[in-house]
């Protein structure tokens, strides 16, 4: 029986669900109550590590983030940051990468391969367009960087997120921005490969290659919108906290070189947009500007920690606005909690795919891959093995990509894209030296490189000089095997080249000058010794003539005959040929000469050359060694060392001094002096030697003493001096000089081809 009214049951059942719900326990009041709030981070290339210090007192006082936005830097600083990575482990990150190596293709010279560290010896202009042989097309490279190692670099930080395709599931939902080229329409990214969006929105027209992604062109974010305010609150954002690092603009006195000119084009750039997103901005919102002013530049890519330190200082000065911003630690507490990031192994490679977009085997490719199914996937080792594939020269891009992930395994997929603007290539250059004395020296070459031929990345190269010693010389370069182990040169030519003979009592006096004309041809066999040597067996056979233009009648005109057997044996571990910092070279050679092989004369020769550079600071410091003799049969006149010229026995006319034998020891000293854009040095140099017609005539009393003071150029046409050498002798020389005077030159048909 029933002790309640039926009339009264149902308000009995409603005040028990009231009482209920008023029992529960409250939800967080962080969940529930809190604004969601967005950073949005601008670019402005290295001052966008700032950003870094911002994101440090937003930790250090317990601010939560739900929502990320960047442009440029902004977008690779957001992106590790929204992956999981702390301020502390991002500026870990900016410490440990190489700022001026990422922002080169090539691998580190000691790492290239000897075919192309021989190549450096000329005086050819490395930019080098492309030729599309079947269009009959010249194509200049769409950027000076495509990215190689930029994107390998990005790949393998952002490698815990690799399996996340969609950027909201990431640890703090992230967006990145770029430009579509074709249409100058900001493209916010939200999905795909991390690593390829983070790319795409710091891609510096003409300077980064444009990144493809579906059917956009994507360029760097700036252009449309280097302040991503309205995207982090499109995403959800209550409060924005937006960082402008964007440069400043600077008044009319202060835009006095071309540095400062295209620092202020660069800000005027993106300041207007900037602008525009910022007066977007509301009562709630927060603006934090660092003052990079002009002590750090978008190109100050060596003083991002700098930049960070000035982020923090920027941070503290907006601590009462930020403070506003932070959860009471427990509740913190369990924001982390929730944004926990996922711990991350390596995974191991369950297969190995090749994506070859090339017309060279996929052998060339997989034979310098060392990836075995089973091995844990190194991105240090497999980075140094896409540079090596990289290093063929045939290859716009070679990347690698992660698929069918597991949390244990993955297929690693490499891919090799050809250059779009052609493979074959066109190359110019210059030399020239002139000095107060008279001497003067001036040629112009022209060289176009048809590759690959095959399979193997075979070339041929054709080399066109104008100028004191005119020629013409074309060769065929061809591996035997995938790795380029072995190789085999075939080539023919028409060189032209002076010998002056000086008067023996007084050097600055030339008594007879001939110019000495070769027609022939060569054909070398050789290994390949890694990338850090090379021996080669070379036969030469060519028809010579010297003709006088000037000297007395006691110097005829002649005609001679060469047929030539050498072994040459070449090490190169230098990091530069032009101002080398550090790494060391050595040629060897013996060769001999024989009426049996087509000579006209009977003689044996050989040569010994080395160089060491070391640095300390801006300071380095080369010391080299050349000795060089005949050890059987009488050279011919052309056949002679020469020495003389700057850093040659400086003080001497270039070439004033020649004669079957030769001795040289030098030390060049070089200061960087820290320009920036164009490296300028001043340095010293001390030379001591001779040359001997008879190695019984060696000893130390007719050494010969030179010296010089100069400064020097890495231009974009060559390494440019301009200095003054003294010799014992009294001789002094103003000189101008364009080349490399401490390379191993090219010797007529012995040269790099």
């Amino acid at each position: 029986m029933s002790f309640i009214k039926p009339s009264f049951r149902p308000w009995l059942a409603l005040s028990l669900i009231v009482l209920a719900v008023l029992t529960l326990p409250a939800p967080p009041v962080e969940a529930a109550e809190r604004p969601k709030i967005g950073l949005a981070l601008s670019g402005g290339g290295a001052r966008g590590a700032a950003h870094v210090g911002v994101l440090k007192l937003i930790e250090e006082l317990g601010i939560p983030v739900d929502y990320v936005a960047g442009t440029s830097m902004g977008s690779i600083v957001g992106g590790l940051y929204a992956m999981g990575l702390s301020p502390d482990e991002i500026e870990q990150t900016i410490e440990e990468i190489d700022w001026d190596g990422i922002f080169q293709d090539e691998a580190e010279r000691e790492e290239r391969r000897m075919r192309r560290k021989l190549e450096d010896r000329n005086y050819l202009v490395k930019a080098r367009p492309g030729v599309q042989e079947r269009e009959r097309k010249v194509n200049l490279v769409p950027a000076l960087i495509q990215g190689q190692k930029l994107e390998l670099a990005l790949r393998k930080y952002s490698l815990p997120a690799s399996r996340i395709q969609d950027f909201d599931d990431l640890r703090i939902p992230f967006r990145a921005v770029a430009t579509d080229v074709v249409t100058g329409e900001a493209v916010v990214l939200g999905e795909g490969d991390l690593a390829t969006a983070m790319r795409a929105s710091m891609a510096v027209p003409a300077v980064f290659a444009p990144v493809e992604i579906g059917d956009r062109l994507l360029v760097d974010g700036g252009l449309a919108m280097n302040m991503p305010v309205s995207v982090v609150r499109q995403m959800g954002a209550d409060i924005v906290i937006a960082v402008d690092v964007g440069g400043p603009r600077r008044e009319r006195e202060e835009i006095s070189n071309v540095l400062t000119m295209l620092d202020q084009i660069a800000s005027l750039v993106t300041w207007r947009n900037t602008q525009e997103q910022i007066a977007t901005l509301g009562g709630r919102d927060l603006l934090i500007t660092p003052a990079l002013g002009h002590e750090v530049l978008a190109s100050d890519f060596g003083k991002m920690l700098q930049a960070i330190a000035i982020g923090e200082r920027a941070a503290e000065d907006a601590r009462p606005e930020l403070a506003r911003l932070a959860l009471p630690s427990a509740q913190y507490a369990a924001y982390r909690e929730r944004h926990q990031r996922s711990p991350y192994t390596r995974p191991t490679i369950r297969a190995v795919r090749i994506e070859n977009h090339s017309r060279l085997s996929d052998r060339v490719i997989s034979e310098r891959l060392d990836v075995e199914p089973g091995d844990r996937l190194d991105p240090a080792a497999l980075e140094h093995q896409l540079a090596s594939i990289y290093d063929q020269d045939n290859f716009e891009s070679v990347r690698y990509r992660l698929e069918d992930q597991t949390d244990a395994e993955a297929t690693l997929v490499v891919t090799a894209r050809e250059k779009s603007w052609g493979t074959s290539s066109l190359q110019g250059g210059l030399e020239f030296s002139s000095t107060t004395g008279g001497d003067s020296r001036f040629n112009i070459g022209l060289a176009y490189t048809m590759a690959p031929l095959n399979a193997f990345n075979g070339e041929w190269r054709t080399q066109l000089q104008l100028g004191e010693e005119p020629g013409l010389y074309t060769a065929l370069y061809q591996p035997l095997d995938p790795l380029e182990k072995w190789y085999v040169m075939a080539g023919l030519g028409y060189l032209n080249d002076n010998l002056v003979i000086f008067d023996p009592e007084a050097h600055s006096k030339p008594i007879a000058e001939y110019q000495l004309t070769r027609a022939g041809g060569a054909l070398e066999f050789g290994r390949n010794l890694d990338t850090w040597g090379r021996l080669g067996l070379r036969y030469a056979r060519f028809d010579g003539r010297a003709e006088q233009r000037i000297g007395a009648a006691f110097y005829p005109d002649y005609d001679f005959d060469a047929g030539e057997l050498s072994l040459r044996f070449s090490v190169d571990e230098l990091d530069s040929l032009t101002f080398p910092r550090h790494g060391w070279s050595l040629d060897a050679q013996v060769l001999t000469s024989r009426g049996e092989l087509g000579a006209s004369h009977d003689y044996d020769q050989g040569s010994l050359s080395w160089l060491h550079a070391q640095s300390w600071g801006r300071n380095s410091l080369l010391t080299g060694m050349t000795l060089a003799g005949s050890f059987g049969g009488e050279a011919p006149p052309q056949s002679y060392y020469r020495l003389g010229g700057f850093l040659n026995l400086s003080g001497f006319n270039q070439n004033e001094l020649s004669g079957a034998n030769l001795g040289l020891v030098r030390a060049i000293y070089l200061r960087d002096l820290g320009t920036g854009l164009v490296k300028t040095y001043a340095g010293g140099s001390l030379e001591v030697g001779n040359v001997w017609n008879r190695r019984s005539d060696i000893d130390w009393d007719s050494l010969r003493l030179g010296g010089s003071l100069f400064v020097g150029a890495d231009t974009f046409i060559g390494p440019l001096y301009l200095g003054y050498g003294q010799a014992d002798s009294g001789n002094g020389a103003l000189y101008l000089f364009l080349g490399r005077p401490w390379g191993n030159q090219q010797d007529g048909l012995s040269g790099a081809y």
